[in-house]
């Protein structure tokens, strides 16, 4: 057995799942991310809604905060001084009973900038066998949203 199927054993088996909001997350992530982003003079833009902050969710919230401060840490370290990182998302549901709901959750993460370089992205997609710190945090966050049944995307777009 690979030492990454160990670790995706190893998480799954203690995912914790809790009733939370969007809202403790981003707390918890934001206050993780603050010291550098301002350190650098990068602004983040919250554009949650509210209805999508206070959403009652049920799921692994550390684990969710521990993947979203990764993923905004790297936004922050490829954008330029006194740029910007853009946070938004969506929520969509499905009925599955008289009370319970299946929601779907998608967090968007922009940045200024050229973007990500392709090596770490590859690391984060195990293309890559010679993984950084950088690329071994993001490829641990991708299989954490795996086992969340979540996944990654990254978009390039000019400009």
């Amino acid at each position: 057995m690979a030492s990454y199927d160990l670790v995706e054993l190893w998480l799954w088996l203690n995912l914790e799942m809790v009733e939370f909001t969007l809202h403790q997350v981003f707390v918890a992530c934001l206050s993780q991310v603050m010291t550098k982003s301002k350190a650098m003079g990068i602004h983040i833009i919250n554009e949650v809604t509210e209805q999508i902050m206070t959403e009652t969710l049920y799921g692994d919230s550390r684990r969710l905060q521990q993947v979203l401060a990764d993923f905004l840490l790297i936004c922050i370290n490829f954008t330029p001084t006194r740029g910007q990182v853009v946070v938004a998302a969506s929520l969509t549901k499905d009925q599955l009973g008289k009370s319970v709901h299946l929601a779907y959750l998608e967090i968007s993460i922009t940045h200024d900038g050229v973007g990500v370089p392709e090596t770490l992205l590859n690391q984060m997609f195990g293309r890559d066998g010679q993984e950084s710190e950088e690329g071994i945090s993001l490829l641990i966050s991708r299989k954490l949203l795996k086992l969340m049944n979540g996944d990654v995307r990254y978009l390039r777009e000019a400009g």
